[in-house]
């Protein structure tokens, strides 16, 4: 076997491998003996019918499988070499030559990654500390969360909800005409907004305008489009809404008293209080450990420069689409929808896709680096985070997993990078910022 490398940028290689007449000789009569073996001609007990027999009946399968395995030795012998180490193959052309075999492997490889005399670094985090007044805002959230709604015959006041219709106009021209791709700027039917919310997307020259109408009402209310609108017909035009009021509720906050505490399992609003704050400690714990294994992450590779290899990042702009399709379809659009910011979406993917490589190929150096090994555990712990992600059962995932052995390798990946983190993140010296500064 003679192998011979070229290279066509500082990440990728022309690899061409020759087997001598000799060798594919001695692999074909491998082949050919497998094929005897196991071969069910009639009239023949198997492995016993005659060879001639057999390469006749089967030479397509049989070359087929030779060229597999002449494939194979000589991704082995690739692998096997020191200079470089292989990312992935990109495309093989194959021929046959005087009784020999050549093929001719485009390969992408890791590139020279310079890394860091010391993995340690310094993160700063806010401390994992609740505060009076974050703890009586998530008081509130829980009473507005279990809030009641009742109708009333009275004006519209400020935090009311109020259902109705609008039509809106500029110059006499129905919006729905100037702006298709965002209705709630044209026309609805039966909405509901509450009253006198700044916040409220859509058009709040209704929702401001609505109070002190009554139910059964009408009116016509006006509203400005900013000058940044994205629709340059309408950004800084004055619109006219039709509107008309259906109903009115207005919102019932609980008490305060046993029967919501019972819905907590406490029986005191000090108990409450001391579990709510319990729970926003675990939940800042919880971010301040994701935050410093990103943060000591990126000090790290902040320090690294080094080439991208084409095949990385068409793999990671591959998986960001697919996890956007399904973001996508999940939100209930359709394929037409999709299809109209197609363009949008590779741009997005695009950007995001050089990151992630750069992270995914750091990172595999880290672990190459330090000898870091994969186990059953992590495999476990990565099997089961992709069946939450993707919302199926871990049997069923193994299943489609040994289907499709690229995806089962990317997990497989995964998993060792998951295990370089932790181990950069167990490294990394925490210092907690001064109250007053996190504040």
């Amino acid at each position: 076997m003679n192998t011979k490398i070229e290279n066509i940028s500082d990440t990728r290689k022309k690899i061409t491998v020759a087997f001598a007449p000799e060798q594919v000789e001695e692999e074909k009569g491998k082949t050919v003996a497998d094929f005897v073996r196991n071969a069910k001609i009639p009239g023949f007990r198997p492995g016993k019918a005659p060879k001639a027999m057999v390469e006749k009946l089967y030479s397509d399968a049989i070359k087929d499988q030779l060229e597999r395995s002449l494939t194979s030795r000589a991704v082995e012998d690739i692998n096997s070499i020191k200079d470089f180490d292989l990312y992935a193959v990109v495309d093989i052309k194959r021929e046959e030559k005087d009784g020999g075999f050549e093929l001719e492997f485009t390969a992408d490889v890791y590139p020279e990654v310079k890394l860091p005399e010391s993995l340690e670094t310094k993160v700063e985090l806010e401390p994992a500390e609740a505060s009076d007044a974050e703890v009586d805002n998530a008081v509130e959230y829980y009473r507005n969360q279990r809030a009641k709604y009742e109708e009333v015959d009275r004006e519209i006041r400020k935090g009311d909800f109020v259902r109705l219709s609008y039509k809106g106009t500029v110059d006499g021209a129905p919006v729905s005409e100037i702006e298709t791709s965002l209705p709630i700027f044209a026309e609805q039917k039966s909405t509901w907004e509450e009253a006198g919310n700044e916040n409220a997307p859509g058009v709040q020259g209704v929702v401001q305008g609505i109070v002190g109408m009554k139910k059964g009402e009408k009116k016509t209310l006006s509203h400005e489009f900013p000058k940044e609108f994205p629709n340059e017909k309408l950004a800084g035009k004055k619109a006219d809404y039709e509107v008309e009021i259906f109903e009115v509720r207005e919102k019932k906050l609980p008490e305060l008293d046993a029967e919501f505490f019972k819905a907590f399992e406490v029986d005191s609003l000090d108990a409450l209080k001391n579990k709510v704050r319990e729970s926003i400690v675990n939940e800042k714990k919880n971010n301040n450990e994701i935050l410093k294994r990103q943060f000591a992450v990126e000090q790290l590779m902040g320090k690294s420069e080094f080439a991208l290899p084409e095949s990385a990042l068409e793999d990671e702009r591959q998986s960001i689409l697919e996890e956007m399709m399904m973001r996508f379809m999940s939100s209930g659009a359709s394929r037409e929808d999709i299809e109209k910011n197609k363009e949008a979406l590779f741009d997005s993917a695009g950007k995001e896709a050089e990151g992630r490589a750069k992270m995914r190929i750091f990172l595999n150096r880290v672990a190459k680096a330090n000898d870091l090994k994969i186990d059953n555990e992590d495999m476990s712990r990565m099997l089961w985070q992709e069946a939450m992600r993707t919302h199926t059962k871990p049997e069923e995932l193994i299943k489609q997993l040994r289907k499709d052995p690229a995806r089962a390798n990317r997990l497989r990946s995964d998993a060792l990078l998951q295990k370089a983190i932790n181990f950069i993140a167990e490294k990394a010296k925490v210092e907690t910022k001064a109250a007053e500064a996190a504040k």
